[in-house]
């Protein structure tokens, strides 16, 4: 995997993965298991706020478990008041989502000016190979086109068969840009953020 790839699979930037690697002192192997573990430090060190060696001895912990159980969990305080619940099944769903994003999207741009394609008139009606779905951040969008992609058997592209994944909403707001692959044909899906007359956000 290129780092841009690994930046998609763990949904952070080339530069919080540089320099994660430098802070860590962690040898980066862009694979996808270990787009996993990155992904999962920087979801913990991001997204929860711990510092990030915590994160990485977390992440240790738990991906490296064989069997790694369904879900895990793991006292954040010493009385063990306070705990942290990991559910495997959703993490490496979002993981598998994320990886397809980046085979699909990451692909290193040629050097040099692109050349410019020779417009041709078709003889025949030309059909696109993938599908575009734009849809905008409301709950109630996400919602029905995740029940629409599970109705249609929607799987991250480019993906062995057979890896956990659950198609809803939440993975559409986890994963804002999915290449699945679908009973009706590939199709990419992309979140995007509707401008309101003023130039806002809309609501």
């Amino acid at each position: 995997m290129t780092y841009d790839q690994m930046a998609i699979a763990t949904r952070s930037t080339r530069t919080w993965l540089n320099n994660a690697r430098r802070l860590l002192a962690r040898r980066m192997h862009r694979t996808p298991n270990g787009a996993r573990w990155w992904g999962m430090v920087r979801m913990l060190s991001h997204e929860l706020g711990l510092p990030l060696k915590s994160a990485a001895r977390v992440a240790d912990l738990v991906l490296h478990t064989s069997p790694a159980p369904h879900r895990v969990r793991l006292a954040a305080t010493s009385d063990g008041a306070i705990a942290l619940r990991i559910d495997f099944e959703r993490f490496h769903s979002t993981a598998n989502a994320s990886l397809a994003a980046a085979y699909a999207f990451g692909q290193p741009r040629a050097r040099g000016r692109p050349r410019k394609p020779r417009r041709r008139r078709p003889l025949i009606d030309v059909f696109p190979s993938v599908w575009e779905i734009r849809v905008e951040r409301k709950p109630a969008k996400l919602e029905r086109l995740g029940q629409q992609l599970r109705d249609w058997g929607a799987y991250p592209r480019g993906i062995e068969p057979g890896l956990p994944f659950i198609m809803d909403a939440a993975t559409l707001r986890a994963v804002p840009h999915l290449a699945l692959t679908t009973s009706k044909g590939d199709i990419d899906v992309l979140l995007v953020e509707i401008l309101d007359a003023n130039g806002g956000r809309g609501t």
